[in-house]
């Protein structure tokens, strides 16, 4: 089936502006000239893609799903002419990454940091966002790659996954909890104590939740919950609760002696890291190098979880 990709960028304009007439004007052409085009990609395609009513154009079932692959050809484009200018001033990049609140703590700003010297001087933009969220960008072309750790059985889709690093959850107190002098401890003896966790739908809970199932006991009854990384270790800091993270989101807390983690006897759970991108996309310089530093980084983490 051959399609003219050209046509796929007139979809997304009808998509956007929601009737033919205001989209042809706003690429200046006639809205006739417009229905032309829309119905050869139609034909092309060898289905309907939209439908017109009263109420305006509004792109049916296929017509979403082709939208898709429309929006990334549209951010690949931009993405090409930004990476030209770029280069034409001696920079590298963009390069725009995607990464979930537990990543960007030590993990990629130190990725970052060995970027970071004169002659590599590149335009990178990080977005933080839970998984779902991240990975709608990705499959959009808005971000180049993301870190996360969703489990999706992402191999029906046109997604690559590189397995990067796995960090064991240990128990997090503050100076005021009571177990601040333990090295170890079973989860059963911790369970009935007041808790601060991750807010429930997150990738992190889910992580949090597996460790309670694997030591076969119920969830606490007392908990509060967070939806920030930060708000999270400064509740437990402040207060007598318990957490559950993987060292490496708390190692500047734990070398300035607020908070400790604590390793969990018995059953536990790791948050697994992964580097996701789009098969079909080829990975700019900058990009390669940021997944080689990725490594190293982890690797060193790792070694200290």
């Amino acid at each position: 089936m051959e399609v003219d990709p050209r046509l796929l960028l007139y979809l997304k304009v009808v998509n956007d502006h929601g009737t033919l007439t205001s989209a042809a004007h706003a690429i200046g052409i006639s809205q006739p000239a417009l229905t032309n085009k829309i119905k050869l990609l139609e034909r092309q395609l060898g289905t309907d893609l939209v439908d017109s009513g009263r109420h305006g154009t509004k792109l049916n079932h296929f017509g979403k799903l082709v939208l898709r692959h429309a929006k990334m050809i549209g951010a690949s484009l931009n993405s090409a002419v930004e990476e030209l200018l770029l280069a034409k001033s001696g920079k590298h990049g963009p390069l725009v990454i995607g990464a979930t609140p537990m990543s960007t703590v030590e993990l990629v700003p130190k990725a970052l940091n060995l970027l970071d010297i004169p002659e590599k001087q590149a335009q990178i933009s990080l977005i933080e966002a839970d998984d779902d969220i991240l990975l709608d960008k990705l499959k959009s072309g808005e971000i180049d790659l993301m870190l996360g750790g969703m489990a999706t059985g992402l191999n029906q889709m046109n997604i690559q996954e590189e397995y990067l690093a796995e960090f064991p959850l240990m128990a997090v107190v503050g100076q005021a909890n009571p177990i601040w002098s333990y090295d170890q401890i079973a989860l059963k003896d911790i369970v009935d104590h007041a808790w601060a966790i991750p807010s429930a739908g997150s990738v992190i809970r889910s992580y949090v939740d597996a460790i309670f199932v694997g030591a076969q006991q119920e969830m606490p009854t007392s908990y509060w919950t967070c939806t920030s990384m930060h708000s999270l270790k400064t509740i437990v800091r402040h207060t007598k609760r318990i957490t559950v993270m993987p060292r490496h989101a708390f190692t500047l807390e734990e070398d300035l002696g607020v908070l400790k983690g604590i390793r969990l006897i018995g059953p536990t759970s790791s948050r697994r890291m992964k580097i996701l991108r789009l098969k079909h996309a080829l990975l700019s310089p900058i990009a390669q190098d940021f997944i080689k530093n990725l490594h190293a980084i982890s690797r060193s983490l790792s070694n200290k979880a």
